[in-house]
Formats: structure tokens, C-alpha cells, sequence
């Protein structure tokens, strides 16, 4: 009989297939002659082998320093589950704490402008000024009636204006002042009483009181008792009745407080299901779904009271606690989505919980690592940037580490733990090595079998061209392949770019290149819930009643004479002056101002001296406040109503005088930042001509607008800085990441021009109305507010992080196949196959979280909600499926750069062959003779 033996190709993983042709022999005698044949040296030589291959593999493991953390913390799996349910109850406190003390709105002026400047002069005249707060309720008649000053509406402001005296005692000190209609009637009194409307269908009761930080919490509950109070009475009222409300700062900021907490409980329930679905349709497991709604359990009172700590030393806004929220929902379920999927596939291969844990830690936490290292970079970009960014950006990176760190450390000790949450292992088929390592001879069935086993695929993952087989099928692999083909990747890179250009063209419009600005809208009504009556109530009252008692937010003018002070006729006329110049500054404005605009100790009220204010004498004023016949006898009430007006507006040393203007505005709206600078640029002038006639007197002004004038300029400054940072860092570490040098350039051009088109869709929807038609109030426009300014400085640097995210994890998986010998395009077209249904689901679990918020009742919400839902659909629909992979195989060498890549082994786009079919591997077989 005549026997010959072929060694075939070793394979990768440095195994051998053999296989014995026997001619007229049975079995047992070519086994025998195996033995003869084959020297007991070749057989040990053979045998060592495969066990030195598979000691290297484990070796190569536990030097891996990654391999090591996740040995670490596999072992330390029942503290570190333990650890993180103890830090959760511990935290909960502190974050309960954290959701009532949230700052609603930012108040406080950018240190080193001119309106921080303004506040500590402001500050030192006039002690607790920026704390005050305005209220005001109004009672109306709900049919026309002679009058609403009735007995009915006297008895519910007496009730009201005992409950604001009782809060006063409570809180000693608080309330400064309580006006309204019936106590300015029931004296002597100059002029008319403003506090009923011109058609005296209204009345108002009017309060101010100091409301710092620290006490806003218990004016909220105040006003929240006022509210009752007054849903009472007008529950029992007929339609012939009156009809109360209530505005005022404290009031807006907590309804805005309310709404916002509504919209995050209505996100928890009526939209979490969609993400949730899209999860459960990717994992196929019930109990596995458990394991990604448990997390976040942990890392919302773990951020957030860590948060907590953080808002003590800065200033952290209730929307920043927001966006925690969604991040918590959206990175939970996408990292879920990575972990959770590699550790079924790894039990669906025969690994025992263990090497499960193991692989899923080292291998999927690089994914996780990654994308939490590029998602912080992107938010910590906004740290120099002024309150309340740098605080918002230090609690959305605080929430994005917990996740990392709590999907690593507690999600996968807990399935360790408790391994009924996830698949069981499949029974595992036996390998070569197995097979081979289970005879220390060399047994000629079992080399059949390996021989046939490895033709079979239970040892693909030796051949990379066996692995990827599983990715060389379905609608991804086919559009990786069309979009990498020459000439389609040009005509479709060329033909996006062509298709977005209108979006591009929009934003340009607002953009000024020449102090790389975007010009967005500002409007105070764009962060006022539409639901909230609020706001309502306060538009009614400006045009209901007189401007010194119906305008909320005021400017407040200040004039220092510190030469011979302000309770003089000099400083009285100095004082008109500065108000005259200001009417003739805003004549031909949009914004102009007139002598009923002013309200201040040196003019008469309601007064117009024929477009000029009508000064007063100071002898009268003062011979007003302080004669004995004006305050006991003629003049009772009005000398005490002066004496209280003259302690408001003129300081205790008398050093400094304030000036109140009333304009009928938006407070932040685009003709409030007209106003607040011509008044600053024209008190500034005035206060420059005085320096010869009157040395030491000056003017400085304040107001919610010049705040917001400043802030804007100064993040607006700061924006192209943070952008270019973080662009910067991310794209280094890429770059070191991957050892390759022209990558980044790549990625840069499919990541800020796509930027544009999100914010020139945007400025579309919200600038421009192109949406107006659906009747959805998420994606309609607010007055004439447009964009908000603050969109883009909260959303930038995410969309960056998040589409250079989604761009990571695809070219990983491209550089890998090209790693392991495929071609340039087919390396983009696996890597497209083998990511496409992973990154479209996470995607669509990061839009469907930020959906929520365009159903939100604050206009500003739906804005910052449009922009990341439109950016993240776009990214991962449009630019990692067409434009990233077509950007890849234009000059492929450039992908690398300077790293070498093997030559290609595996290749069929270009001569259009099958992928799927087996390279031929075999040699002629060598005649060999008995």
C-alpha cells in the first residue's frame, strides 16, 4: 500500500493541517504506519508547538496592562458592586439637595466687564440691590365693569398683603416695600394712583423683596402658597367675578423651574420606551435589558451629588441637570448596546462567564474609554468660557465619567455575580488545538478532523477572511462597497456637499467671519415655559398700567458726585442733564426713550416738558420728607411714601443717586442690547465732559440687558477658542491613537462642515419659520427671539465629541481589516458592514433621548433639542454612512500615514470577484514514491 503525506499551509494562529491519502489500506495498519513513518521527535516537536502557541496567546493576555485592570477588577467584583450601591444611598441627599438648589437662570454679570464693574459700584452704594425682586398681582374684572377697585378686590389684597407680612416676620427683613391700589388711595396723594389700569378694569399690588441664593428656595415655596391661594378664590368666582394672577421674577424663574422638572418626568415616561425598544431589539434578552436600565440607578445620585459639591464653588443651572439626565439615558443604553452585545457573542461562542467578563472589559472598554475620554474633551473645551458654561460643562463631564466608570466596574462585576441576567453559553465545538493537544501522538483521524474542522468554520477565527465572512453580506456591506468604488465615492462625496450647500449658506448669513461669531437671537421669552400664565400676566401689566409699576426688569442708571455729593441742586440738574442727553441719543432709534421713561428723586413723575424731564428743586423734596406739617398733617402719606422713595434711590452717605428707565421691552431682546448700548456708550461721553466742570462725578448703568450684552460678547469670544481646543486635542489623540498623521484631516473636514448644516437647519426652523406649517409649538418660532444665543456655546463642542465618537469607532474596525491583510476599500467596506447596524442603533438611542426635548414647554429647550437630534441623525445616517466611508478611499495610503499596513491578501472590489469565496491556498501535491 502506498501512502503519501501532505503538510499543508500552516495558518494563522501557526496550526497545521495534515491529512493522510491511503490507497487499499485499512485503518489500523496506516496508523501503524504513521507511527513508523513519523519519528517520536517530529511528533514531540509537533505536540510542544501548538502548546507554546496557545501559552504565547495566554502570555500575550497578561502582559496586556488592560487585560491586567480587567483581571483587577474581576476579582474585586462583589466590592466594587457593593462599593457603588453604598455610594449611590450615600449620594441621594446630596443630589435631592442638587435639584432644588439648581440656579433656574444666570443672573450674574462675566467677571472683568464693564457691567461687573457696574454691579460692585452698584454693590457698594446700594447695599443688596441685585438680590431685589419685583412681584405683582394683578385682579381684573372678567367683564367689563365700572371699576375693579371693589370691596371684594379690597379684601383679597388685604388677605394677600397680610400673607406678604407674615413672610416678612418669618424671614426678617426680607420684604423692603408693599404697594397698591387701596393704601395709595386712602391717603393725601400727588397725582394719579398707578396702580389701577387707564380703563380701571385692573388693579395691582405691588412687593419687593430681597431674594438672595440662599433664600430663593423658601420665597419659591411663598410663592407657591400664593398661588394656592389665589386658584382658590378663583375657583369660586362666576363669570361676572374677577379674576386674579400673579407675576414677578421669583415667580417666572419657579415656574420655569416647575416646567422644566415636568418636561424631565414626562421624558422619563412617555419617551424612554422608544430608546428602550431600540435596545431590546439589539440585545434579543429580557433579563439583559435589565442590566441597562440597573446602571443608571447608580450614576444619577452618584453624578449628581457629586455635582452638588461642585455647584458650592460654581454656579450650576438647572438645565445643566437636564442634559445630565439625558446623557445618563443615551450613554446607559449605547454602552449597554457595546458591552452587553460582546458579552452574548462571546457566550454564543462557548466562553464561560469569566472569559466572557474578561474580553468584554478589555476589548469593549477600550470602545467605552474612548468614546467618554472624546465626549469629556468636548465638554471641558467650555471651561473658559464664563458661568454658567464652565459650571454646566464641569456637571455633563462629571455625568459622562460616572457612566464610563459604572459600565466598567458595576455592570459587568454584576453579571459576574449574577450570571442568570445574561445568555448562557452555547456548547462550544472543539478546536484543532483541542483535538490535537487531547493525543500526545499523532493521531491520523484527529488531523483528519482538524483538517475538515478547519474547512467547516469552527476555527475561522484563525483565518481573518473566515471571521469577516460574517460582515460580507446585507445592505451595509453593499453601500460600504458602492460608496468606496471609484468613480461613485467622488460623484457621492461631491454630491452630499452639494445637497447640504443650502443649509451651509444659511449659517453663513449669521456668521461673521471677521470676529468668528455666529449672531443669534436673545429673548427673555424664549426661557418662559409657554404653558406658564406668567408671562402672560407680566405683557398684560406693561400694557395695562404705568411703566414705573408695571415693568419688571428695569435699567438702573447710578450718578457719584463724591466732591459734594448728591442732596443738592447742583446734582439735581446734573442728574436732568444726563437724562435729557439720553432721550435726544434714542430719538431716531428703535429704542427711544421719553421724560415718561425715567423715574428717579430729581423729576417729577408722569411729567413731559415738552420731550425733556421737568426737574425738581431739591427744597421741595426735601421740605416734603422732612417738615413736620408735610409728614403729620397736609402731606401725610405722600412725605412717606418720598421719605421711603428717597431711601431706595438715594444711598446712606448720600455720595450717589439712582435713576430708574422703563423701557417697553423684551429685557434681553436684540432692541434691549440696542438700548443698553447707546446708554452705556452715551454715559460714558457725558461722564468724560464732566471731568473738567465737575471733577469726581460719574455715571454708570446696570441692567439684566447690559448682563446679557456682556455675556454674550464674552462666550461669543470664547466659543472659536473652545471649538479650536477641542478640536485640537481630540484630533491629536487620534492621531497618536492611530499612529497616523493625516487621518485627523479627514475626519476634521466630515465633522465641522456638517456643523454648519445643523445650525443653518436650525436658523431655518427657528429664524426663518420653514416649519411653521406642522403646528408644532417644538418647532416653531418664539416671537421675533430667533436662535437662541446660548445653542450654540451648549451644543458645539458635544456635536463635535459625538460625531468624531461614531467616526472613531468606525475606522477602528477599518484599520483592523486592513491590519489583517484586506485591501484599502475593502477594509472601509467591512469596517462599514461590520459597524453600520451598531452605530445606527446607538444613534438612534441618542436622537430619541434628545427628542424629548422638542416637546418641552421652554422655547430655548425645543432649540438646543433640535440641534443635537438633527446633528446626531445626520451624522449617523449621512456622514458615517456615505461621506466618511467615500472620504476614506479617496488616496487610502493617506489613512495610515506613516504607519506601514501589510501587503493586501484579501481583494475583490476592483476585479469584481466574490468575497465570499475561498482563496485558493492548496499547492500541486508532490508525487513522492514508495
Amino acid at each position: 500500500s502506498r501512502v503519501g503525506f501532505r503538510s499543508a499551509r500552516a495558518s494563522a494562529s501557526g496550526d497545521w493541517q495534515c491529512s493522510v491519502h491511503g490507497h487499499g489500506a485499512s485503518l489500523p495498519s496506516i496508523q501503524v504506519l504513521a507511527r513508523n513513518i513519523i519519528p517520536m521527535t517530529s511528533r514531540s516537536h509537533s505536540s510542544s508547538r501548538l502548546l507554546n502557541i496557545k501559552d504565547k496567546h495566554d502570555n500575550h493576555d497578561r502582559r496586556d496592562p488592560v487585560f491586567a485592570v480587567a483581571q483587577g477588577i474581576y476579582r474585586m467584583r462583589f466590592c466594587l458592586v457593593l462599593g457603588w450601591v453604598v455610594a449611590a444611598v450615600v449620594m441621594i441627599p446630596f443630589a435631592y439637595e442638587m435639584w432644588l438648589t439648581a440656579v433656574p437662570t444666570m443672573s450674574k454679570a462675566p467677571a472683568g466687564t464693564e457691567s461687573s464693574a457696574a454691579m460692585n459700584d452698584f454693590e457698594k452704594h446700594f447695599h443688596n440691590l441685585t438680590t431685589l425682586s419685583h412681584e405683582m398681582i394683578s385682579i381684573r374684572c372678567k367683564m367689563p365693569c365700572d371699576s375693579a377697585a371693589t370691596t371684594m378686590s379690597k379684601g383679597f389684597v388685604q388677605q394677600f398683603v397680610d400673607m406678604i407680612k407674615r413672610y416678612n416676620y418669618t424671614h426678617q427683613g426680607s420684604v423692603v416695600q408693599i404697594e397698591d391700589y387701596f393704601a395709595s388711595a386712602s391717603h393725601h396723594q400727588l397725582g394719579e394712583n398707578p396702580f389701577i389700569s387707564a380703563d380701571k378694569q385692573s388693579i395691582l399690588l405691588t412687593w419687593v423683596w430681597q431674594v438672595p441664593q440662599n433664600m430663593k428656595a423658601q420665597a419659591q415655596v411663598f410663592c407657591d402658597e400664593i398661588k394656592e391661594e389665589i386658584a382658590f378664590k378663583n375657583a369660586y368666582q362666576g363669570a361676572d367675578g374677577l379674576e386674579i394672577t400673579a407675576t414677578g421674577l421669583v415667580f417666572l424663574d419657579h415656574a420655569r423651574t416647575t416646567s422644566l422638572l415636568q418636561d424631565i418626568a414626562e421624558h422619563e415616561v412617555t419617551h424612554l420606551w422608544m430608546p428602550f425598544l431600540i435596545l431590546a431589539y439589539a440585545l434579543k434578552s429580557p433579563r439583559m435589558l435589565l442590566l441597562a436600565l440597573i446602571p443608571m440607578g447608580i450614576e444619577l445620585p452618584v453624578a449628581v451629588g457629586i455635582v452638588y459639591f461642585i455647584s458650592l464653588r460654581a454656579i450650576v443651572v438647572l438645565d445643566a441637570i437636564m442634559i445630565m439626565l439625558m446623557l445618563c439615558t443615551s450613554l446607559s443604553f449605547d454602552y449597554a448596546l457595546f458591552t452587553l452585545t460582546r458579552y452574548a457573542e462571546e457566550r454564543a461562542a462557548g466562553a464561560n462567564v469569566e472569559d466572557a467578563i474578561l474580553t468584554v472589559i478589555s476589548q469593549s472598554g477600550r470602545v467605552v474609554v474612548v468614546s467618554g475620554c472624546i465626549l469629556v474633551i468636548s465638554w471641558a473645551a467650555m471651561l473658559g468660557i464664563p458661568p454658567p458654561f464652565c459650571g454646566f460643562c464641569m456637571a455633563t463631564s462629571t455625568m459622562i465619567s460616572t457612566c464610563v466608570v459604572v459600565q466598567l466596574t458595576f455592570v459587568p462585576c454584576l453579571l459576574s455575580i449574577l450570571p442568570f441576567l445574561g445568555p448562557p453559553a452555547a456548547e462550544k465545538a472543539p478546536t484543532r488545538n483541542a483535538e490535537i493537544e487531547a493525543d500526545d501522538f499523532l493521531d491520523v483521524k484527529a488531523l483528519d478532523n482538524a483538517d475538515k474542522s478547519g474547512r467547516d468554520g469552527h476555527a475561522s477565527h484563525d483565518n481573518p477572511k473566515e471571521k469577516a465572512k460574517v460582515h460580507m453580506s446585507g445592505l451595509w456591506f453593499r453601500l460600504g462597497g458602492f460608496v468606496t468604488k471609484w468613480p461613485f465615492n467622488i460623484i457621492m462625496t461631491i454630491l452630499v456637499y452639494i445637497l447640504m450647500a443650502p443649509f451651509t449658506v444659511r449659517m453663513s448669513k449669521n456668521f461673521d467671519a471677521s470676529a468668528l461669531r455666529l449672531r443669534m437671537g436673545h429673548s427673555y421669552e424664549l426661557t418662559i415655559p409657554r404653558t406658564a400664565p406668567e408671562w402672560k400676566t407680566t405683557l398684560d401689566i406693561q400694557e395695562a398700567f404705568p411703566r414705573k409699576v408695571g415693568i419688571l426688569m428695569p435699567m438702573s442708571i447710578m450718578m457719584i458726585n463724591e466732591a459734594s455729593g448728591v442732596a443738592n441742586q447742583e446734582s439735581f440738574d446734573l442728574n436732568c442733564q444726563m437724562m435729557d442727553m439720553l432721550i435726544t441719543a434714542t430719538q431716531n432709534t428703535e429704542v427711544p426713550l421719553t421724560p415718561l421713561s425715567f423715574l428717579s428723586p430729581t423729576i417729577k413723575p408722569d411729567a413731559d416738558n415738552g420731550g425733556r424731564v421737568e426737574c425738581m428743586k431739591y427744597w421741595e423734596i426735601d421740605f416734603v420728607r422732612t417738615n413736620f406739617l408735610s409728614q403729620h398733617l397736609l402731606l401725610s402719606h405722600t412725605s412717606k411714601h418720598l421719605q421711603q422713595f428717597w431711601s431706595t434711590f438715594v444711598s446712606k452717605d448720600r455720595v450717589a443717586i439712582l435713576t430708574t428707565v422703563f423701557p417697553l421691552m423684551d429685557p434681553f431682546s436684540p432692541k434691549a442690547f440696542e438700548l443698553a448700548s447707546i446708554v452705556r456708550n452715551s454715559l460714558k461721553q457725558h461722564t468724560q465732559a464732566l471731568t473738567t466742570t465737575h471733577p469726581g462725578t460719574t455715571f454708570n448703568m446696570f441692567s439684566a440687558g447690559s448682563i446679557m450684552v456682556d455675556m454674550v460678547d464674552v462666550t461669543s469670544t470664547g466659543l472659536p477658542i473652545a471649538f479650536a481646543v477641542c478640536a485640537g486635542v481630540c484630533l491629536t489623540l487620534i492621531a497618536i491613537w492611530f499612529g497616523a498623521a493625516l487621518i485627523p484631516l479627514k475626519l476634521l473636514v466630515t465633522v465641522v462642515v456638517p456643523l454648519t448644516w445643523t445650525f443653518g437647519a436650525g436658523l431655518y426652523v427657528y429664524e426663518d419659520g420653514y416649519l411653521e406649517f406642522l403646528h408644532f409649538q417644538g418647532l416653531s418660532r418664539t416671537g421675533d427671539g430667533g436662535m437662541d444665543w446660548t445653542v450654540p456655546i451648549v451644543t458645539l463642542t458635544f456635536m463635535m465629541g459625538l460625531a468624531l465618537d461614531y467616526e472613531i469607532f468606525l475606522f477602528e474596525r477599518v484599520r483592523e481589516y486592513r491590519e489583517e491583510g484586506f485591501g484599502d476599500c475593502e477594509s472601509i467596506q467591512l469596517g462599514v458592514a461590520a459597524t453600520g447596524s451598531t452605530i445606527s442603533l446607538a444613534g438612534l438611542i441618542m436622537a430619541l433621548t434628545f427628542e424629548a426635548q422638542l416637546h418641552a414647554s421652554v422655547p430655548l429647550t425645543n432649540q438646543v433639542g433640535f440641534i443635537l437630534v438633527f446633528s446626531i441623525v445626520i451624522d449617523t445616517f449621512l456622514v458615517r454612512t456615505i461621506l466618511v466611508p467615500a472620504m476614506l478611499s479617496l488616496v487610502p495610503c493617506s489613512n495610515y500615514w506613516p504607519s506601514r499596513m501589510p501587503e493586501p491578501r484579501y481583494e475583490w472590489l476592483a476585479n469584481q470577484s466574490d468575497p465570499r469565496a475561498d482563496d485558493e491556498e492548496d499547492e500541486d501535491d508532490e508525487d513522492d514514491s514508495s
